[in-house]
């Protein structure tokens, strides 16, 4: 699909114009992007894994994750990876047990 094939599916929706002073547009929703609201994860960081990597076993406990570079709340196991979110909330990652830690490398 085009782009001038989307806008035109987009019209046909009639959706009202925009009252927001930045864009005027009167189809917003055909130029949004994801990041606003779903940020990219971080690159992972070229380091080593940890000598003595931590194997957490509780369900919310403070571990860091040497490869993103990021404290994290542990979530859980599955298939051997480590499910971890964010400290102030938002969307888990996953990542190998090798990469993490209790203390900030």
């Amino acid at each position: 699909m085009t782009n001038n094939q989307s806008e035109s599916l987009i019209l046909r929706r009639n959706f009202p114009a925009c009252r927001c002073p930045q864009c005027g547009d009167a189809i917003p929703e055909a130029r949004m992007s994801a990041d606003s609201f779903a940020p990219a994860a971080p690159p992972a960081r070229r380091v080593a894994p940890p000598s003595d990597p931590y194997r957490p076993a509780i369900t919310g406990e403070r571990v860091f994750d040497v490869r993103s570079g990021r404290w994290a709340a542990f979530m859980g196991w599955q298939h051997g990876r480590a499910y971890l979110r964010p400290l102030t909330g938002g969307i888990e990652w996953e990542t190998e047990a090798r990469w993490i830690t209790t203390t900030e490398q």
